[in-house]
């Protein structure tokens, strides 16, 4: 398996992880698994000469930069593809599905052999905002995005992340009672195989994440 993440500036958890599993540290030996390598590491983020606050081509693994919005998709089934031991997990950011390239690639699966190709599972990281306003998709009516996702070839699962209390010395009590809810779209059956222009496939599941913002 495989994650592509899609929303810009999402650097710094790809990096903190490859560094905490050995690879950055093999590929680049000044960045060492100690105080002084940690030190660099943070030192040369987004810093002149450094390294950039996206997932770069310098960083090990990496296949999508996530700096330019609309590809995440559309990189994560070029993934896919002839590469039918691959699960592809792509998280696609609100204010990046409203762009045109990412509205175009949903429609990908059209393309999906399953004999011969991995699997795209998409996220659609609904957080209400993109750069300077509020965000389409998370503004319409559930089941107008549902009917949406179906559209496109997807069966929806809705995950609500529900806003955390607020940070206090009641934090681990008050935790324990709210935790996310998933439910599977009810009002709409999966669509079957006899899709018109791909005998191969049925609805491909999609999970649709709605989280305040920053979460």
């Amino acid at each position: 398996m495989i994650y592509v993440t899609g929303p810009g500036h999402g650097g710094p958890g790809l990096v903190a992880n490859v560094y905490l599993e050995g690879t950055y540290s093999e590929v680049y030996p000044n960045i060492a698994q100690d105080a002084e390598g940690m030190k660099r590491l943070f030192k040369q983020f987004s810093f002149p000469g450094g390294i950039p606050s996206h997932v770069a081509p310098e960083t090990p693994g990496s296949i999508h930069e996530g700096g330019e919005l609309g590809y995440s998709l559309s990189h994560a089934y070029g993934a896919a593809f002839d590469n039918p031991d691959l699960i592809v997990t792509c998280v696609v950011g609100d204010g990046e599905a409203e762009t045109g390239p990412l509205a175009t690639s949903w429609h990908s699966n059209k393309f999906l052999n399953p004999v011969t190709d991995g699997a795209v599972l998409p996220i659609l990281h609904l957080n209400g905002y993109k750069i300077a306003n509020p965000t389409i998709l998370a503004r319409i009516p559930q089941k107008e995005l549902e009917d949406l996702m179906v559209g496109y070839g997807y069966k929806p699962y809705f995950v609500e992340v529900p806003t955390p209390p607020r940070c206090t010395s009641s934090w681990p009590a008050r935790s324990t009672r709210s935790s996310p809810r998933s439910s599977p779209s009810s009002t709409t059956p999966a669509r079957t195989t006899d899709r018109p222009g791909n005998p191969f496939l049925d609805a491909m599941p999609a999970e649709v994440r709605s989280a305040p913002a920053g979460r």
